[in-house]
């Protein structure tokens, strides 16, 4: 009777896993669709750069409308999944919205964690087809299958909704309904169209015997500088942060942090850097130039320059993309300056062997370290660069992640603690 009981309830979950895997699915291809449109009009429509502001207003009053706290972010949904409290269903359709619009204006966000949000938001009404034992495992479900769909790494996405949580799982059941989910929504993602990388790109290739050295010297390299640029990266996130909290008010936050974006784009056009307007969006475009060996020196730093601002200012999106193509860049960026260095003293050249025969390397090593640092989830990272790169390239990052992770400090996107006042002193709500 018991072993019948105990079949019927993993039943029920594994049923309501993989229904909430199809929701988030089709949801992930909806907030896709959403923001591929608005990055494209906004790059047909130079104009929207000095929108800004409008359009984290727009996101403002939507919310309003909608009956949804502004100061609903990533990081108090992971608290709330974490804690078992109840997300309103509304958010999913508030941040698909909210996220759009700030691509719309020409902020730099991305799609993931928006999609972790909406995720978690999209499980609350399937929480009643579970067991009431196990409810409490459909949002950290939900987390697993939204980033998996869109990163296209279910596995990472697993890993990660454990990871970032500080949670072990404890039973067959605690694994057994993320994986589903995860997977039925990248299953869904995969026939909608939805690919991290371009089509085109190919598995890293094997590493040969005679370039692993110059390959873990690269991968230190790049650890150490991603560890150094989280650093840097969290910190003054964290600062700005609390700097526009002050103002007391998230219209006052958005106006600034959306001025300072539209009138740093604005410059750049006078000045003849137009080439600035190619950081704004999800990022997606620069992880693709740096696994090129396209990426100018200095693309991790417009990059980080104009996710800062945007996600200083409460607008609405996510940062995991954002932190992707910062990482993707930084490795390119400390990729050529090996190789330089290495040219000049007459030593073996990192990028012409091996993994690194393509300028790949260098990018794969920032992408994953640098994520690794900035959300303090370096098994997920080192998940991810399996089920994007292969396994030789996995294997190469690991010192890479490493170093970075040690090396980064305590401060993060996702803290372990999570309060609703931050430790800053800013009141819930200023921003989101």
């Amino acid at each position: 009777m018991g072993a019948g009981r105990s079949l019927k309830r993993m039943g029920r979950l594994i049923g309501a896993a993989g229904l909430l895997g199809l929701v988030v699915g089709l949801l992930s291809l909806g907030l896709g669709a959403a923001v591929d449109g608005a990055a494209a009009l906004f790059a047909a429509q130079p104009g929207l750069g000095w929108a800004m502001p409008v359009a984290g207003f727009a996101a403002f009053g939507l919310y309003r409308l909608l009956r949804v706290d502004f100061s609903w972010s990533t990081a108090r949904v992971v608290k709330a999944a974490r804690e078992g409290e109840e997300v309103p269903l509304r958010l999913a359709f508030a941040i698909i919205a909210g996220t759009a619009l700030t691509i719309l204006g020409g902020g730099s966000v991305g799609k993931e964690a928006a999609a972790l949000q909406m995720g978690v938001a999209a499980s609350g009404p399937l929480r009643r087809l579970a067991a009431p034992a196990q409810r409490r495992l459909l949002a950290p479900a939900a987390m697993a299958a939204a980033l998996g769909a869109l990163l296209d790494a279910p596995l990472a996405g697993i890993v990660f909704s454990f990871e970032v949580m500080r949670k072990r799982p404890t039973g067959p059941a605690e694994v057994a309904c993320p994986a589903v989910a995860a997977l039925v929504a990248w299953g869904v993602a995969r026939m909608g169209g939805a690919r991290l990388l371009p089509g085109s790109f190919p598995k890293a290739a094997l590493v040969v015997p005679d370039a692993v050295l110059p390959a873990l010297g690269l991968a230190v390299a790049v650890g150490l500088a991603a560890a150094a640029m989280a650093r840097v990266f969290c910190g003054a996130l964290h600062g700005l942060r609390c700097g526009l909290a002050r103002l007391g008010a998230p219209l006052f936050a958005l106006a600034v942090g959306g001025a300072a974006t539209s009138l740093g784009l604005g410059y750049a056009e006078v000045f003849g850097y137009e080439g600035l307007r190619a950081y704004c969006g999800t990022g997606a475009a620069q992880i693709a130039a740096a696994l090129a060996g396209d990426a100018p020196w200095w693309g991790f730093v417009a990059k980080a320059a104009l996710t800062l601002l945007t996600l200083a200012g409460g607008y609405k999106g996510g940062e995991i993309m954002p932190v992707l193509a910062v990482g993707a860049c930084l490795g390119a960026a400390v990729g050529e300056g090996a190789c330089a260095l290495a040219a000049m003293g007459g030593a073996a050249v990192p990028c012409s062997s091996g993994l690194a025969v393509s300028g790949a390397l260098p990018a794969i090593l920032g992408f994953s370290a640098f994520f690794a640092a900035c959300a303090k989830c370096p098994l997920a990272a080192g998940v991810m660069a399996a089920e994007l790169f292969g396994p030789e390239a996995a294997a190469v990052s690991v010192p890479a992640i490493a170093l970075a992770y040690l090396c980064s400090g305590q401060r993060g996107l996702y803290p372990t603690a999570i309060a609703l006042r931050d430790d800053c002193g800013a009141r819930r709500g200023v921003l989101g």
